[in-house]
Order: structure tokens, then sequence, then C-alpha cells
């Protein structure tokens, strides 16, 4: 079973991830405040981290430097955006996967298996 982290602020795409991806046996962290994310991936240790750009509290792409060079690196990090040159950005923050949204869940899920059998290996 995967750990898996999403932090989103959009209420509703969080519970919708939550279910989703639920229903595929993972075990879901939804934070929805910036302030929390390096604390609680540091006590969980997820498998991955599902994270939207633009947060109420802070900036994802900061989010995602600060793990990413941090003891916390090898935690994927997927980054969810809707905004305009939001692919490069999320790259060049160390981002391992860039979602545009509205993305399609099965594309997501498909990424999710990759983990799950690299995890299991």
């Amino acid at each position: 079973m995967l750990k898996i982290m999403i932090v989103e602020d959009d209420l509703d795409l969080l519970h919708g991830l939550r279910f989703l991806l639920q229903g595929y046996n993972c075990k879901i962290c939804p934070i929805s405040d910036a302030d929390e994310i390096l604390n609680t991936a540091a006590l969980l240790q997820p498998e991955l981290i599902l994270l939207d750009i633009k947060l109420e509290h802070g900036n994802g792409l900061d989010i995602c430097t600060e793990l990413k060079s941090s003891y916390l690196k090898d935690i994927p990090v997927y980054i969810m955006s809707g905004l305009p040159d939001a692919e490069d950005k999320s790259y060049q923050a160390g981002a391992d996967l860039f979602l545009a949204k509205p993305f399609d869940s099965e594309f997501l899920l498909s990424k999710i298996k990759l983990l799950d059998k690299s995890a299991s290996d």
C-alpha cells in the first residue's frame, strides 16, 4: 500500500483525488496548509507527494525545491497545475512529473502503478 501526500487547497479536487487513490488502495494524507508539508513529509515518509503550485499559504515550486534539496529528496514529487508555463518551472524546481490540470485520472493511476511496482521490488 503506497502512502501518498496530497497537497491541494482546492477541497473539491483534494476530495476527488482522495477518493480515486483510496479506491486504488493507497493510504492518503491530505494537506491543504503549505506550512505543514515539510514536517508532515518528514514524519510520514510518503512514497509520493502530489503537490499543487498555487497554495493559499505557499508556492508549490518553492516547496518542491526545498524537498528536493533536503534529505527527503528521494520522495517523488508530482506537481499539479493549470497555470501556463508551469511545466518547465516544475521540472526546474525538481519535480519528477508534471500534471496539467485538468489531468486524466487514468494517466495518474498508471504513473502510481509504476511507483507501486518499484516499491514492491
